[in-house]
């Protein structure tokens, strides 16, 4: 098939010296914003800081790294302020764009970009299509994220493919904080739309918001250089490995990212004046008896995903009748 498997198992995260080149391309770190869901205390989406985050992907066997914050390039850099340039770094950010079509906004990873590029996609992000015409122009890889993570028009789910298969020619086909039965959906999808005539290359990342999940979901090839490393993304040469989500792990992102805020709200005067750092404080005070709830919400957060994915699958089965729609074993 057109996506290469490679186990976890089979692959060492202990050494760079490995022959087969890899890259967690989906990792955020402090320059990330804020977390949707916790939007209440002002807690940052992750708290990893840059330097932190290429560090331990370099020591978990990544031969190349970048940053994908949501739509912001500080992180890197930050990271090349720090320590200066770095051969085995690209500049990335994670892109939100909306697709008009679908009323829905959807994320596209850039890579090897540099501030002007940046400042130009800002200004692009209310049209996916615009996007991703200026990407094209200036011969930027990029790939979307995440295929199924935000979509919920399941009767429109042949518009949608259509839509997708236009626009992207690189997909994410596993994502570290998703769970397995959507990372396979993604890959039954590509290889239907392939069966049509349509290419398309993969990549894989942990999209990690702490340091514990760096470098545990990667796209690899057998490249010597981040050059042709890269090319080979763009030809198709690739093949992803590393872990799926559980239930548990979305949890510990969660704690993860919560007890870093404590401290940050405690300490960082820089980033909360006095008034809502002292309204944060009682906020986070009031709320430490019920630290069981980010358990309760990676709960819930799975079993809508299963159901979403449920519904998807019903449609995918009207579009291709006869196939595969059913849990990969």
């Amino acid at each position: 098939t057109a996506n290469r498997r490679l186990s976890i198992a089979a692959m060492s995260h202990n050494t760079i010296s490995s022959p087969i080149f890899k890259a967690d391309l989906h990792c955020h770190s402090y320059f990330s914003g804020r977390a949707k869901h916790m939007r209440l205390i002002g807690a940052r989406d992750c708290y990893s800081p840059p330097r932190d985050v290429y560090l331990t992907a370099r020591r978990r066997g990544m031969n190349l790294v970048t940053i994908t914050d949501h739509d912001s390039i500080d992180g890197c850099r930050q990271l090349l302020d720090e320590m200066g340039n770095l051969p085995d770094f690209v500049i990335g950010e994670e892109v939100t764009t909306f697709v008009p079509e679908f009323g829905d906004s959807i994320h596209i990873a850039v890579y090897g970009i540099t501030e002007a590029h940046h400042s130009d996609l800002q200004h692009l992000a209310g049209n996916a299509s615009e996007l991703v015409a200026y990407l094209r122009q200036h011969q930027i890889l990029f790939a979307l994220n995440h295929f199924f993570h935000d979509f919920r028009h399941h009767r429109r789910l042949g518009e949608y493919l259509h839509t997708m298969a236009h626009l992207f020619g690189v997909v994410e086909v596993q994502n570290g904080a998703m769970q397995a039965e959507h990372n396979e959906m993604v890959t039954e999808v590509l290889e239907f739309l392939s069966q049509q005539g349509k290419r398309f290359s993969s990549i894989a990342g942990s999209d990690a918001h702490t340091l514990r999940r760096i470098g545990t979901t990667y796209t690899a090839s057998f490249a010597r250089t981040r050059e042709e490393f890269l090319g080979d993304i763009r030809n198709g040469r690739t093949f992803v490995g590393g872990r799926h989500a559980t239930h548990l792990a979305i949890a510990l992102d969660i704690y993860g990212v919560v007890l870093r805020y404590y401290p940050n709200v405690l300490t960082n005067r820089k980033e909360f004046g006095f008034w809502e750092r002292l309204k944060n404080i009682a906020l986070s005070l009031g709320c430490s008896p019920f630290l069981f709830i980010p358990y309760v919400i990676a709960l819930k957060h799975a079993r809508r995903e299963r159901q979403h994915l449920a519904h998807l699958r019903q449609a995918l089965s009207r579009l291709y009748p006869g196939e595969r729609t059913s849990p990969a074993t």
